[in-house]
């Protein structure tokens, strides 16, 4: 009789115990989830107009074999005066909730890019939305920059608006950028934060003989105290790479380049350039401060057509860059823009005299203000005969 009290006292602990335990009360369904992998903005006669894009789980996952359908990419629109109102607008048709915890672009028109902190403000009150989405710029309709083509029907998500730095390691000049970069940049008093923009190419790849459409870069929007400045195209910026610290990879020629190399004492030369290091001077301050921007670079040769020595190539090389350089930041000051990241220099190591600057109107910077000194070093010549 005792064992059996004991067993009935047992088992009405555990039943009392089970009511204790959590269960699947918040379990998601995730067929009722919409998740957003990219949101455009764009500002059309006073309303915003956002596109939420979103891509089929199953489209994620295609890496080698084609896709047979092309309707793995879903984009919705609302509109409102506000972006939480245009959110909320999207969500009134959606046939889901729609979720932000898996963003991973944020793409900004050009027509919107002055209320650069209203979007910044709005999207990071989502307690979804995170700092680790990359951030563009675009002067193209977003639902078209939305719906371009990837190759042998991949995934989506390899493409230059997800994956940016495929391209980057390839061939080094606009560098991806986060929200937190961006945010980091732009609220810095002296820096200048180059926001990328992206365009739709038609003309450079074909699906047998139909054109493809296929995202790349147009330029870069530079941002200084929170305002945008004048657009940069990607020849203008061209001479930039060679300061960026994060550069990788670039080819340039040395030599006679319309010759294409006739083995008459015209050679033409290929140098792959993988490393550059810049470093920024102050030669003279007061009111027009002068700078040396020295940059020493190291490659190698890969093609050679003609005949060139290794001085030849390497003298060639430092004109080359060394025109590049001067002629973007020649740009740069005509457009009012600090590409070369000259203030900041004076801001991290010269503070003294930028507050000085900055309390007389700030640095207004001219061509005759940077001196550019450019040293190249061919390691190594690979297989060709350079005597």
């Amino acid at each position: 009789m005792r064992t059996i009290r004991k067993a009935v006292l047992l088992l009405s602990m555990l039943a009392a115990g089970c009511t204790t335990l959590t269960g699947c009360w918040d379990e998601v369904d995730l067929s009722d989830q919409g998740y957003v992998s990219a949101l455009g903005i764009d500002l059309v006669e006073g309303q915003y107009v956002i596109y939420a894009q979103l891509i089929q789980f199953s489209a994620v996952a295609k890496t080698r074999e084609p896709g047979t359908s092309t309707d793995s990419i879903w984009v919705g629109q609302g509109k409102g005066r506000t972006l939480i109102y245009a959110l909320g607008n999207l969500q009134q048709t959606s046939q889901f909730s729609i979720n932000l915890e898996h963003m991973k672009v944020l793409i900004i028109h050009k027509r919107a890019l002055g209320r650069i902190e209203d979007i910044l403000d709005a999207n990071n009150r989502q307690r979804a939305s995170r700092y680790t989405s990359l951030v563009f710029a675009t002067g193209e309709p977003l639902l078209a920059l939305f719906n371009t083509g990837t190759f042998f029907g991949r995934s989506p998500l390899l493409s230059i608006m997800y994956n940016p730095g495929i391209q980057y390691e390839q061939s080094s000049l606009v560098r991806p950028m986060t929200m937190q970069q961006f945010v980091q940049k732009i609220f810095e008093p002296a820096s200048t934060a180059l926001l990328p923009s992206l365009k739709i190419d038609s003309a450079s790849w074909h699906v047998s003989k139909s054109p493809m459409d296929v995202q790349t870069y147009e330029g870069v929007v530079p941002y200084y105290n929170k305002k945008p400045g004048s657009f940069m195209s990607v020849q203008e910026l061209d001479g930039y790479r060679w300061i960026d610290p994060k550069f990788n990879q670039y080819y340039v020629y040395a030599g006679d380049e319309e010759s294409g190399g006739d083995g008459k004492g015209n050679g033409l030369a290929t140098v792959n350039i993988k490393d550059s290091k810049p470093r920024v001077r102050l030669l003279r301050g007061g009111a027009r401060p002068k700078f040396r921007l020295e940059v020493k670079l190291r490659g190698h040769l890969v093609e050679l057509a003609g005949q060139m020595t290794e001085t030849e190539i390497q003298r060639d090389i430092e004109r080359k860059i060394k025109a590049n350089i001067e002629q973007t930041y020649r740009i740069g000051c005509e457009k009012k823009v600090d590409i070369m990241e000259l203030e900041e220099h004076l801001y991290r190591d010269h503070n003294r005299l930028w507050k000085r600057i900055r309390a007389n109107g700030g640095l207004s910077l001219e061509p005759d203000q940077l001196e550019v000194k450019v040293e190249f070093n061919l390691a190594h010549s690979g297989k060709f005969d350079l005597s």
